[in-house]
């Protein structure tokens, strides 16, 4: 039974009594019964003004609405109720096909920055990872989703990222993380984060996270560290060779100033003794 069938028979289902007690007192008119006469008509009057309200009110619109589901709304001459609602549905579902592929370019532009791209959830576990971070790990997407980035790096670098973490969970951005991470391969490499807190309702909801592959950056400064220091030994080595020359030099100086002091005693010696020998050298 339709919305409408139905108001119409609770209608008349409250209006039923009325008529039986007017009836019955026009049957038997007269006395009391002319006074119960004109109450049952005065409440059957207000029976049938609640009625002509309600079919205003309710049996009207629901009348139209039912018009309307067949095919033509009668207070908009010329109009399609169903082809207004396939307007509707297709406007929808073209509003969600643009909006998902906003988001695909979005998701791509994401994937195709050449850095390492991480988006962490608020206890450091891995929910986004582009194609780059992939690409250098030697991870897949799968292998990654999920797992806590914390499992991802060398246990004597953990406690780096650890302090990180704290504080990005305080809302404070955390720059220059230098980690080791594990390879897919085996082999480890090294990496520099910055990571900055995601906000959500003013609460920190999660972390992003950029990072660079500094591996050959480390090899060169380690190389440029071990010529600082063969250079430091070469110069220390250098300083000793000269202090020993300078010192070989005061020592021959000495030594000819001493060779020069007995030839002038050996010319005194000579002319007092009267000796013929030259001086030995």
């Amino acid at each position: 039974m339709s919305v409408l069938k139905l108001t119409r028979a609770l209608a008349l289902a409250l209006m039923l009594p009325q008529l039986a007690l007017l009836a019955l007192c026009v049957f038997y008119a007269g006395g009391l019964n002319m006074a119960v006469g004109a109450a049952g008509a005065a409440a059957f009057a207000f029976q049938a003004a609640a009625y002509l309200m309600l079919s205003k009110k309710v049996a009207r619109p629901l009348r139209e609405l039912a018009a309307a589901s067949a095919g033509k709304v009668p207070f908009l001459p010329g109009r399609s109720f169903p082809s207004e609602i396939e307007s509707i549905k297709s406007y929808v579902l073209s509003a969600g096909a643009l909006l998902e592929e906003y988001r695909e370019q979005y998701r791509d532009l994401l994937t195709s920055i050449p850095d390492i791209l991480l988006e962490l959830d608020r206890s450091g576990s891995v929910l986004f990872v582009n194609r780059a971070a992939l690409a250098l790990t030697g991870y897949s997407e799968d292998e990654v989703l999920g797992k806590p980035f914390l499992e991802l790096m060398e246990a004597e670098w953990r406690p780096r990222w650890l302090h990180a973490l704290s504080m990005l969970q305080d809302g404070e951005p955390a720059g220059n993380i230098d980690l080791k991470m594990t390879l897919a391969g085996g082999g480890a490499s090294f990496f520099e984060f910055s990571a900055v807190p995601v906000w959500k309702n003013n609460l920190v909801a999660g972390f992003c996270c950029v990072g660079r592959d500094i591996e050959e950056r480390r090899k060169i400064i380690t190389e440029l560290e071990a010529a600082r220091r063969h250079a430091e030994e070469a110069s220390l080595k250098l300083k000793k060779t000269v202090n020993d020359l300078e010192e070989f030099s005061l020592l021959a100086v000495r030594r000819e100033l001493k060779m020069q002091e007995l030839r002038e005693m050996f010319v005194r010696l000579k002319e007092e003794h009267e000796i013929n020998k030259e001086f030995p050298g």
